[in-house]
């Protein structure tokens, strides 16, 4: 069975990405719940950093110009693991516990689980590589650990322009909009 993508459509262009539920089961089954109820609709990249990523997903930032954009995450509550029909939990302020089970890096084009940079912290913050970010790893060595939970099959192009918007503290100063729109999500 192919794993489900996801539409991302920006004022830049559309950004096309399967989402790795055969690799990364929990993460995926979250960002597909937040997207099939809506979470992530009109939702503004508040965290552009050129050569590096672009990161979306906070509630705060359906406001572009909200100083708490990239502090706020899903409410409490349950969502179903779609590979394994488990009940999992986000709790704590909207969490999901860290999966480390693929060794998908963070290559350029991937889409990572954000997260405050303390173990189960990931919620519906996400970003997306415009470089090799392997050093973001869960099994580098390094400190910042970060699931990949899928990659852009279309408009990484896309990705890349909106990651060299003109920015103040790694926020557009003309936010970029963008609406995630499930296209496929049948298993």
């Amino acid at each position: 069975m192919a794993n489900p993508s996801a539409t991302i459509e920006t004022s830049e262009g559309t950004i096309v990405a399967e989402i790795y539920l055969d690799r990364a089961p929990v993460t995926a089954s979250n960002f597909i719940d937040l997207a099939r109820a809506k979470f992530f609709h009109q939702l503004h990249f508040h965290r552009v950093i050129p050569d590096f990523m672009i990161q979306s997903g906070c509630p705060f930032s359906k406001d572009p110009h909200n100083k708490s954009a990239g502090s706020g995450g899903p409410v409490d509550g349950n969502f179903q693991n779609l590979q394994t029909g488990a009940t999992e939990r986000r709790s704590n302020g909207g969490n999901i516990e860290d999966e480390h089970s693929s060794q998908d890096s963070n290559a350029p084009g991937t889409l990572s689980m954000a997260n405050s940079g303390q173990p189960n912290t990931g919620g519906s913050q996400f970003f997306i590589n415009v470089a090799d970010n392997s050093f973001l790893d869960w099994f580098s060595p390094g400190a910042s650990k970060h699931t990949v939970f899928g990659r852009i099959i279309s408009g990484f192009d896309v990705a890349v322009k909106i990651s060299k918007v003109v920015t103040k503290d790694d926020r557009p100063t003309k936010p970029k909009p963008r609406s995630l729109v499930p296209r496929s999500f049948q298993l």
